[in-house]
């Protein structure tokens, strides 16, 4: 894929306990300063690759807040790795030729979900959630469209 792909603009949601937001909140919040980054609308967008690893149907969710009707809205479930699995089918998909401009968003709201903490009833894991609320996007482009 060397020559191929291109990450082109990122954003994120601020970190903390965001009693205040909600993951819609924090999706538009990283996604604005994305696109902001990239220089691009969200009419340039092809196709959506979401990850979480709690939100179930969470592709909806975020194409819903973003407003992105009549993409292709793709998600992962897959724990600690779902980011890096949307970035490698966003990557691929690029570099097939499938799309031209996608983009790779990873959002949780751990706070709003009661996830417990060490200790909590889990066993050996019991801590498996970060304590922070985060959103963050990576744009996956081919570098020709900036030419």
């Amino acid at each position: 894929m060397k020559d191929k792909v291109a990450i082109v603009g990122m954003g994120c949601s601020k970190f903390g306990e965001r009693w205040d937001c909600s993951i819609e909140d924090l999706i538009v919040e990283a996604v604005t300063e994305g696109l902001e980054d990239a220089g691009m609308g969200k009419e340039d967008v092809d196709a959506l690759f979401y990850s979480s690893s709690f939100i179930t149907g969470a592709s909806a969710v975020a194409v819903d807040a973003l407003k992105l009707d009549g993409i292709p809205a793709y998600h992962n479930e897959n724990w600690c790795c779902s980011g890096h699995i949307a970035l490698i089918q966003a990557a691929m998909a690029v570099a097939c030729g499938v799309y031209n401009t996608v983009l790779v968003l990873g959002a949780e709201k751990l706070k709003d979900t009661g996830a417990g903490g060490l200790g909590v009833g889990r066993g050996k894991y019991s801590g498996y959630g970060e304590p922070e609320d985060s959103a963050g996007i990576l744009w996956v482009n081919r570098p020709a469209l900036f030419s």
